[in-house]
């Protein structure tokens, strides 16, 4: 795992982390570490020298996916619609609700990719909802149309749309892979269309599904391997998501990537030109969401020394995070109140 050095003073944090056994129990030990505030900024705390703001979007009423885009965002809407969002937040229509009701992740296909290099893929459930997920292409003029269907793995659908991602170079290149947390599956998709089972995470118990990102090479606790941000389907303890490791085979790793979350929805390095924590691994956590009754418990930890340390708090929903240039951008789907979001900018002051 890639951790930086802090350029400006020493600062301490609280986090409970918990640790969890190779067989996925509950049972763990708290660590903890010493604390400090982090700042308010537009009513989001950010750690100084950090600054955080929210690009005024009214087309988008609540931001639940986004990719990089150039130096832009494509955006998917929990209220339906596929958006292009400049970093000024001048917003343009790809796809509106009527064409993509229910989206869930979305990505932008690299070269490679057959014939469809630069043509927006969005896992999408045009039934409704809580019906079936399908993963659709959205071509350069507009046109919406079925790239691949998710099979059913036994008797359970693919069901809750989640998170979609293209793979870099190495050992998982050329398919898209996709979460559907209702069956506790990823798929892979090749660029024929053709979409199988890649992993599905349901016993001793079964995960809901939230993100998907990929190690960097030099990573050095998963070099270039896929990360899936998960928890365990159940209640009771609340800090029992992690972030875990699958391998080109599919199966998982015994041992997490990290414990100790709610629900972690997005996580990667941030570019070196992130102000003082340039190379750094960032975690977003959902925490409780705000439409089950959830406060404002969200937040984003950067790992130091192989800990996740408090980044941003004060937040809702945190869904999505990417980095655009040397922005960390996060989609809040109930930034402003349950049904109201906002795409999150978090940036340096230095």
């Amino acid at each position: 795992m890639n951790s930086s050095t802090r350029k400006t003073g020493n600062l301490f944090f609280i986090f409970f982390s918990i640790g969890a056994a190779a067989t996925f129990a509950l049972a763990a030990a708290i660590s903890v570490t010493a604390g400090a505030a982090l700042a308010k900024s537009k009513g989001v705390d950010v750690e100084i020298p950090f600054d955080g703001s929210q690009l005024k979007t009214p087309e988008i009423k609540q931001p639940l996916y986004l990719q990089a885009a150039g130096g832009s965002l494509i955006v998917s809407d929990a209220a339906g619609g596929i958006y292009s969002v400049t970093m000024s937040g001048a917003t343009k229509v790809i796809a509106d609700k009527t064409k993509v009701p229910h989206p869930g992740g979305l990505a932008e296909a690299p070269a490679g990719f057959g014939a469809y290099a630069g043509q927006v893929f969005v896992l999408d459930a045009p039934d409704g909802a809580k019906g079936p997920c399908e993963v659709d292409r959205i071509d350069k003029s507009g046109t919406v149309s079925v790239f691949a269907k998710l099979p059913d793995v036994g008797a359970n659908k693919p069901t809750v749309c989640r998170d979609l991602e293209f793979a870099p170079a190495g050992a998982y290149a050329g398919k898209l892979y996709a979460a559907t947390s209702g069956n506790s599956t990823i798929y892979a998709v090749d660029s024929s269309g053709k979409a199988s089972a890649f992993g599905t995470f349901d016993k001793p118990l079964a995960f809901d599904l939230s993100a998907i990102a990929f190690a960097s090479s030099s990573d050095s606790k998963a070099p270039g391997k896929m990360l899936v941000g998960m928890r365990p389907r159940m209640t009771g303890a609340s800090k029992i998501g992690r972030i875990s490791v699958v391998g080109p085979d599919g199966k998982l790793n015994t041992d997490p990537y990290l414990v100790g979350f709610i629900n972690p929805t997005g996580f990667g390095n941030s570019p070196s030109g992130f102000g003082t924590y340039g190379d750094t691994f960032m975690i977003a956590d959902m925490g409780k969401p705000a439409e089950s009754g959830g406060a404002a418990d969200g937040s984003v930890y950067r790992v130091y020394k192989d800990v996740a340390r408090p980044f941003v708090g004060n937040i809702a929903d945190p869904n999505c995070m990417r980095f655009v240039g040397n922005k960390m951008v996060l989609a809040d789907p109930s930034a402003k109140g349950p049904g109201s979001g906002a795409i999150v900018v978090i940036s340096s002051m230095l």
